[in-house]
């Protein structure tokens, strides 16, 4: 009975040692003029993100330059599995145009490019990063149709984790939803709930582990 337990328990170990705190779940670079350009930020961790506790930072890297910081909030609570969205006011349009006026939206000028690294930090530490900071690709970083450039791009399905050194190739992490973000219907899927991640390897290596004290046990 202590090794079934231990084993349960060292799998909800294994459960929330694999979710990230905070993770870019869409990204939006327009195709046309200066917006939209914003970002969706997913808290995938096990517990709601107080920012007056850990503020969150969104440093920028122009054209392979220094990460600098451009948006910065401590003050809110961010629920577990709950989105926010940080951008341009006609984002914040959009929302209330498709009744998601409740998601937090906060605006914010941007002027990043599609060659311009960001990166998301809570109280200092890093969360997750877009592109190669301290690198330049020339207009974008670019991998099998999705780039960040011209592009509405939203997190992969089964992906729950940020990535802390950053990209060449943006398909790894991101598929496209737009290549027209600009135009009616552009920027869907921004101010959604995440979908429902596929399990992740720790999560199976738990249970796994699980399993066979359960059989041992058996026998």
């Amino acid at each position: 009975m202590k090794k079934f337990i231990w084993a349960l328990a060292l799998c909800f170990a294994c459960a929330n040692f694999a979710q990230a705190d905070l993770v870019i779940s869409q990204y939006v670079e327009t195709d046309s003029g200066t917006t939209p350009k914003g970002v969706e930020l997913w808290n995938s961790g096990p517990a709601a993100i107080d920012f007056s506790v850990t503020s969150l930072d969104i440093l920028k890297g122009t054209n392979g330059g220094a990460l600098s910081s451009d948006f910065v909030l401590s003050t809110g609570v961010m629920a577990v599995g709950e989105v926010i969205v940080v951008g341009t006011a006609d984002i914040g349009t959009y929302l209330t145009g498709e009744g998601l006026g409740a998601v937090q939206f906060f605006e914010e000028s941007f002027t990043f490019n599609g060659d311009d690294a960001l990166q998301i930090q809570l109280g200092g530490a890093i969360q997750d990063t877009f592109g190669v900071p301290g690198s330049d690709p020339g207009t974008s970083w670019d991998g099998s149709s999705v780039s960040t450039r011209n592009q509405n791009i939203e997190l992969r399905v089964g992906i729950t984790t940020g990535d802390t050194d950053g990209f060449t190739d943006p398909s790894i992490r991101f598929s496209t939803v737009s290549t027209a973000p600009s135009a009616a219907g552009g920027l869907a899927g921004f101010g959604l709930v995440a979908a429902v991640p596929e399990p992740t390897t720790a999560v199976l290596f738990g249970l796994a582990g699980l399993g066979l004290c359960v059989v041992r046990r058996r026998s």
